[in-house]
């Protein structure tokens, strides 16, 4: 990789600190899961990782393919992998794992747990969407079939059904998506009988695990019930828990009330819709009441707002409170301007001006100066499709989109690949001097991006013919 070292092992000290990780979770990890909410965030983040190293590295100890060819690479690749989900990450962290696994799989390991990891952190870079999704299938396969922890396997079969629709959409094999993910919820569901799981990883996996059946009405509600209950036997004192109730309750108001106009919903699907929104409201403030300090708490009540239609000072309200916690949000910017949309309680106008200001505002940061593209694409979607091309040719639009990308570029000077946008809107917006100066600064090019080699030549081409001109 450009002739630069990498280190090929953790940083001085991670095994020993995986062994302090251990001990702390001893300490930590025999009291009630109601008073976890007392640990201080850095200890909350050791606990955390205790638990990842019990349910990787010490498993492996006890029931790996193991051999002392690979056992010092193969832990080496646990032991990052759990300091990765636990937040302690490292600068080159996921070179390490790939490295590493690829070490032991070169020298002959079948461990259930290392394949997963190497698919998940190497072949991943090297295989087309399709043959990844095999390699994914194969791995959740052998590693249900496996002793290790009910959390690994559902990761791993979550993460297998994930990459068979991203890469196949609705042609997807229905019997490969039941032989891998057809257990999905009784593996979450065990997975929660964990009372020692730390609340930040029982809200990860809640979040996923039902996330994959938010579009399905019919299983979600019976799912979510019994992931409900779950959790607050186990954790009734975490802010997390009440948040997930929130986010539950707003998934299933919607699913009541259903996705069309609102001249389609019925009466029993307006007062469902109603007071599950009341119930998730609830659910939130009580969050906020237990942790005022993380960002999704606010996030989600703007999408409560947007089904409760209180008024635009209450989406301001939560909107500054999670810009607030985080600077760089750019959900909480992206949620503001999806209710600003004409369809939901604003005009163009309120798009705009909203979108000049992420881009202006010196405390915003990140991607939110972006916000200001959006807004012109989420216009540009009002517009008849066969008149959509001629939207981006408007003299007002380009201005926008100039300022936007310079902003952007200003505070993320690393963010090369987001010249390939950048270049899109200026060929759209026939922008000609912008595009062969832009040209240049692609570096690798993504042709796949642009539609192919072919119509990407073709945009250079037409970009030459107007700078001779």
């Amino acid at each position: 990789m450009n002739g630069m070292e990498f280190p090929k092992s953790p940083p001085a000290g991670v095994i020993s600190m995986a062994i302090a990780c251990c001990l702390f979770a001893a300490a930590v990890g025999c009291k009630k899961s109601e008073a976890h909410h007392d640990l201080s965030p850095a200890d909350a983040k050791q606990q955390r990782l205790a638990w990842n190293l019990k349910t990787t590295v010490e498993a492996y100890d006890k029931i790996g393919d193991m051999n002392p060819v690979w056992d010092e690479l193969a832990k080496k690749a646990l032991t990052e992998f759990a300091r990765s989900r636990a937040g302690f990450f490292d600068e080159y962290g996921d070179y390490i794992i790939m490295t590493n696994c690829d070490a032991v799989v070169a020298a002959g390991c079948q461990d259930p747990l290392v394949q997963y990891l190497y698919v998940k952190c190497s072949l991943v870079y090297r295989l087309s969407g399709k043959e990844l999704a095999d390699k994914y299938c194969d791995a959740a396969i052998a590693l249900k079939d496996s002793g290790y922890p009910d959390i690994r396997k559902f990761y791993a079969s979550l993460r297998a059904v994930q990459q068979v629709y991203s890469a196949y959409g609705r042609n997807a094999d229905q019997r490969t998506i039941h032989d891998v993910g057809g257990d999905l919820k009784d593996l979450l569901l065990r997975v929660l009988d964990d009372k020692t799981m730390p609340a930040g990883e029982m809200y990860d996996a809640c979040s996923e695990g039902l996330n994959a059946y938010a579009n399905d009405a019919g299983q979600f509600q019976g799912f979510y019930e019994q992931v409900e209950k779950k959790i607050f036997e186990n954790w009734p004192g975490q802010a997390v828990t009440w948040l997930i109730k929130g986010q539950g309750y707003v998934s299933l108001a919607w699913n009541a009330r259903g996705s069309g106009y609102a001249t389609t919903v019925t009466q029993e699907g307006w007062k469902s819709f109603t007071n599950r929104l009341a119930t998730a409201e609830d659910a939130l403030n009580h969050a906020w009441e237990l942790d005022s300090k993380d960002i999704r708490i606010p996030l989600e009540f703007l999408t409560l707002e947007l089904g409760q239609g209180e008024g635009r000072d209450r989406m301001e309200l939560w909107f500054q409170r999670a810009m607030t916690l985080d600077p760089t949000s750019y959900d909480a910017c992206w949620k503001k301007l999806y209710y600003l949309e004409p369809k939901w309680y604003g005009s163009a106008e309120d798009m705009l001006a909203f979108g000049r200001e992420c881009v202006n505002n010196p405390e915003w940061k990140g991607r939110v100066p972006l916000i200001l593209v959006d807004a012109h694409v989420a216009l540009a979607n009002y517009v008849d499709k066969e008149e959509r091309g001629n939207y981006w040719k408007q003299p007002e639009v380009w201005p926008d989109i100039k300022a936007a990308y310079e902003r952007f570029f200003e505070v993320n000077p690393d963010a090369v690949n987001y010249y390939h946008n950048y270049v899109w809107y200026a060929y759209h917006c026939g922008q000609w001097d912008a595009l062969n100066a832009l040209l240049p600064k692609l570096g690798t090019i993504n042709y796949d991006f642009f539609g192919g080699a072919d119509e990407f030549e073709k945009m250079v081409d037409l970009a030459r013919e107007h700078a001779k001109k």
